[in-house]
């Protein structure tokens, strides 16, 4: 039931292919499979310096520290990385693509072949047609893009390499995959609250809702959703993760490293051409047509937001992304949140584009309403329309506390008219529940996790109150339905805790924790009763302690203005502590490595919460990439059916 083919591949190559019926294949043989460069052009890393320190000193975004800078070790012996890695969990139907790499082998003496078993046998797997990307001299690399397994069960990937003169070498992935769930839910919510570990919670309990005597005097929308659990929150590189690759196992269902989404990490060059998987904005569109809406507080093209529809290795690829999302096969209906600079052209003053391209009038040519303050999108959202784009900032939203609180012109400049987390997912939800086959709605709290990088505990808690009276909201909306799962979750942990109590009246600095009986209870007030303390800097506060950190300087109480722990002296590299952040108080030695200046996400797990129908799914343990799962089987999403 097999026959040979053989194919040029380059004026020195050969191709050896097996074929089962259908044309689809169940093997494949590659003789020495060398290949020429391809042109690769990766955009630059979008952060930049504040100006709000000595000249001699400089500012560093918390990201900058999730790049590898150690190594990965190999023996002496030939390896064999097969992508999707070992244990990948997939949806029947789902789209893949299937890379080998072969190291440590001179291409044009390998062999390298290609068997692929399914549940039944040999199963017809291979059915593209296999590239061959630009590969290092001692490197065979083989792509397959684009495939599927076309039915549930247990699938083996098989690679065994034959080199001359040399001992053959195999290696083989297990992959699972399972069909269409039962169903149940018409519509998807999920709530992300970025870096919401425990304290985060705690903290949001404590200042909105007040304790008495132990006890607390009110409790938060997420405590009372109908199931909870917790979520192991590991990538497929490290036990530490990052927001793109730990937001991309929701999003994809499978593993990635540090900075990636949407991908498989690779030995590719080209940010954009790791071997991808299929994202839920494009399964969601593909099998069923439902709307798809994404609601942040940060920049649109960050982390969190992209990994709902887009593919790169490297999350700072803000303008490759924003073409992403211009594509109609995994193009949201709702985008709302920051990020404007990607959009607008460069002769614009705040655009971080190199061209002339303006984003916002390409959007609005698809039919997009646009809306760039809070009182636009007030108007917009009354006039019902079928697509919407909101950005209220060129970059991230301004934080709860400073952007609806404190509002000191210094700090917002010409965005004074952000709306809030509850009123764009509202406006959200008027859009998307016009689509008759349903929607899926991400809303994320981003700054919990850009307050808690900065040590600034006080301003991560009214991000996560911010985020709670947004499910509340939500919950609402829900109340009369029976069609839409919430899930509120959180991507990674983080360093905050809550040790207890700052109380200025027993002294300056560390003279002012109180810990066990001395903790006594925080004095915050809320009078007008809109869950928001009054004054973040109360007389006793929180203390607000750190896992992990650089040198800084604390006096533990409330900062006014936000300002970054340490900064980096440009002359050594190194971190010290920020001179204009509490300048008079005491040294807290830090932890981390040298070049460090924020704290950093840790690995414990994170609660997760839910209500509505498929919620029993997620009262245990999960692994991310579970999460993913679970909400396409409350969907009922067949994924070898298009629409």
């Amino acid at each position: 039931m097999s026959s040979d083919h053989d194919l040029p591949v380059s004026t020195h190559t050969r191709r050896s292919i097996f074929k089962l019926g259908g044309g689809a294949v169940a093997a494949a043989t590659f003789v020495g499979v060398a290949a020429t460069p391809a042109s690769a052009d990766p955009a630059g890393s979008t952060t930049e310096a504040v100006d709000r320190v000595p000249r001699n000193y400089s500012t560093r975004d918390p990201h900058a520290g999730t790049v590898r800078t150690r190594r990965k070790r190999r023996g002496s012996d030939p390896v064999i990385t097969i992508l999707p890695i070992d244990n990948a969990k997939f949806r029947a139907g789902g789209r893949f693509d299937l890379r080998v790499e072969v190291d440590g082998v001179t291409p044009i003496d390998a062999k390298v072949t290609i068997r692929v078993a399914g549940p039944t046998g040999p199963a017809a797997v291979l059915d593209k047609k296999a590239h061959r990307p630009y590969a290092a001299s001692d490197q065979v690399v083989i792509l397959y893009p684009d495939l599927t397994y076309p039915e549930p069960g247990e699938y083996t990937v098989e690679v065994t390499v034959v080199r001359k003169g040399a001992k053959t070498i195999r290696a083989s992935v297990t992959h699972e995959v399972v069909g269409a769930g039962e169903g149940g839910a018409k519509n998807v919510v999920f709530f992300l609250g970025d870096g919401m570990g425990t304290a985060a919670i705690t903290g949001a309990r404590l200042l909105s809702k007040g304790m008495t005597q132990g006890k607390y005097r009110g409790l938060l929308a997420m405590d009372t959703m109908d199931d909870c659990g917790l979520v192991g929150t590991s990538g497929a590189d490290s036990i530490a993760t990052d927001s793109a690759n730990s937001m991309s196992a929701y999003m994809c269902g499978h593993k990635s490293s540090v900075n990636a989404m949407g991908v498989y990490e690779s030995s590719e060059t080209d940010h954009d051409r790791h071997p991808r998987v299929e994202t839920m904005a494009e399964l969601v569109k593909r099998t069923r047509g439902m709307s798809v809406g994404i609601v942040s507080t940060a920049e649109v093209q960050d982390a969190t937001p992209a990994a709902v529809f887009a593919h790169t290795r490297q999350r700072a690829e803000y303008l490759a992304i924003m073409d992403q999302a211009l594509d109609p096969v995994r193009r949201p209906e709702v985008l709302m949140g920051g990020g404007l600079a990607s959009l607008l052209p460069k002769s614009h003053e705040d655009s971080r584009r190199e061209d002339d391209r303006d984003l916002v009038e390409e959007f609005q040519a698809e039919g997009y309403s646009f809306a760039s303050t809070r009182a636009e999108l007030s108007k917009v959202a009354d006039e019902s329309p079928d697509r919407l784009l909101g950005l209220f900032h060129t970059r991230n939203l301004n934080v709860y506390l400073d952007r609806q609180q404190i509002r000191d012109p210094k700090v917002l400049g010409d965005w004074d008219d952000q709306p809030t987390l509850m009123e764009m997912t509202a406006a959200a939800l008027r859009v998307l529940e016009k689509n008759d086959e349903g929607f899926f709605l991400m809303v994320e709290a981003a700054s919990i996790d850009k307050m808690e990088h900065p040590l600034d505990g006080p301003r991560a808690v009214y991000d996560t109150i911010e985020l709670d009276q947004t499910l509340r909201l939500v919950r609402e909306w829900a109340a009369d339905r029976d069609d839409t799962l919430i899930v509120v979750t959180a991507d990674h942990n983080h360093a905050m805790s809550i040790a207890g109590t700052h109380d200025t009246r027993e002294g300056a600095g560390r003279d002012g924790n109180g810990v066990y009986g001395d903790a006594g209870f925080p004095t915050y007030v809320d009078s007008d009763g809109d869950g928001f303390p009054d004054d973040p800097d109360p007389d006793v506060q929180l203390f607000f302690g750190w896992s992990n950190h650089p040198d800084h300087t604390d006096d533990f109480q409330h900062n006014p203005t936000f300002l970054d722990p340490a900064v980096i002296d440009d002359e050594t590299g190194r971190a010290v502590p920020n001179p204009q952040r509490d300048p008079d108080a005491e040294l807290q030695l830090g932890n981390l490595p040298v070049s460090s200046t924020t704290c950093v996400h840790t690995v414990e797990d994170v609660s997760i919460f839910a209500s509505g129908p498929g919620s029993h799914r997620f009262n245990a343990f999960l692994d991310n990439t579970e999460v993913f799962h679970r909400m396409i089987d409350a969907l009922g999403i067949d994924a070898t059916r298009d629409r």
